[in-house]
């Protein structure tokens, strides 16, 4: 009996702790949806124009160069549409807000990061950048 008594006592104190720590939802209202999806089907309108032209560009240099309005514009605007999403559902938190700050900011300088390496690695491999498909292949320079 007494195995049982501390039994339940222990899940009564589990069951008081798991419920200070749930959070409020709500629903998110008109214009809240409204933004959020604006925002969303922008931030994926994007996405998807420079997947496409990346996919249509001639050469690397070019498919490197449409990666810009995606990482720049596209990623972001995902991010913020998922900000806002929390902020109408639980109200604002000033943690989500650092977190998106954080995170948009570390995107761009990441992406700004890896597309000049990626351009340099194109440069330093003489790639001839002016005729399209070329291979790589650079006539020798005249000395």
């Amino acid at each position: 009996m007494a195995v049982s008594t501390a039994a339940s006592a222990v899940s009564a104190n589990e069951l008081l702790l798991a419920a200070s720590e749930q959070v409020e939802y709500q629903e998110p209202g008109w214009f809240a949806v409204v933004l959020i999806g604006i925002l969303a089907i922008t931030g994926s309108v994007f996405v998807l124009v420079s997947a496409r032209a990346m996919f249509l560009a001639p050469d690397a240099l070019s498919q490197l160069n449409m990666t810009g309005p995606a990482l720049g514009v596209g990623i972001p605007l995902l991010i913020c549409a998922n900000l806002v999403f929390h902020f109408a559902t639980e109200g604002f938190v000033l943690g989500y807000l650092i977190r998106a700050c954080v995170a948009i900011t570390a995107f761009l300088v990441i992406s700004s990061v890896g597309s000049f390496f990626m351009g340099r690695a194109l440069h330093a491999t003489h790639w001839d950048h002016t005729v399209p498909l070329s291979g790589g292949t650079r006539p020798p320079d005249a000395k």
